[in-house]
């Protein structure tokens, strides 16, 4: 799978509705048991509705397929601020499959990473990387998540496969993956004075319909907020 770039309140991508839909998800990636209020979404989807009638084009349409999330499967992941030698800060992350069967997974993984920040009594989303595993509903935590599907078929792709009633463990370094950066901040929400944070990771994949790997895991996994060292956060 390959590496995409972070996703803030700007995109590139031509398709207004691409980048509406990545906005949006991103800005409504929540984590209710940090109390998030609704108030944050609301200014959020007034400067998104903004963005789209100014340019004439409105969503009407998830964009890309979406899976429900796992069950009896978890994902956690812990910080190393150095992950190995000369590449520096990374995550020690854990799949365990408490299923029946044997679990495959594309690469990488996790397939994207949000940020939150600790502002007063409730934490608040700051910015989001990679692809796979936001809420379709930020309001439903039990709900299904978007899922990343290649558009070319990817040339050389790697699998992961977890057997049954076991668990995998692997570090990874934000070197290595690009979209583990720390990026606790975006261009309009950044909040001066802001040192905590927390990271969710994600994961969530629908194959290339041309892409014959068998037995992909058919749902989605996010891991519990990881712990984060303090950070003054810049624009």
């Amino acid at each position: 799978m390959e590496e995409h770039a972070a996703w803030y309140l700007v995109c590139e991508d031509s398709n207004i509705d691409v980048c509406h839909s990545q906005q949006k998800r991103a800005e409504h990636d929540s984590l209710n048991q940090m109390n998030m209020r609704k108030g944050f979404f609301s200014a959020a989807i007034a400067v998104l509705t903004a963005v789209s009638v100014s340019t004439g084009s409105a969503v009407t349409h998830h964009p890309g397929p979406y899976v429900p999330l796992c069950s009896h499967i978890n994902l956690t992941a812990s910080y190393l601020a150095e992950a190995e030698p000369g590449k520096g800060p990374g995550f020690v992350f854990v799949i365990k499959n408490d299923t029946n069967k044997d679990i495959r997974l594309a690469r990488p993984v996790p397939s994207s990473a949000h940020w939150y920040a600790h502002v007063g009594s409730k934490w608040l989303w700051r910015a989001s990387s990679g692809s796979g595993g936001s809420f379709v509903d930020a309001y439903n935590e039990k709900g299904e998540v978007f899922a990343y599907q290649p558009k070319e078929l990817p040339p050389h792709p790697e699998y992961m496969t977890v057997a049954a009633h076991a668990s995998q463990e692997w570090t990874e370094t934000v070197h290595d993956h690009p979209s583990l950066t720390y990026r606790p901040s975006c261009a309009i929400c950044n909040n001066p004075g802001e040192r905590e944070y927390r990271a969710v990771f994600a994961y969530a994949y629908v194959p290339h319909p041309q892409e014959h790997a068998d037995d992909l895991l058919p749902c989605g996994l996010r891991s519990e907020p990881v712990v984060m060292p303090p950070l003054a956060a810049t624009k």
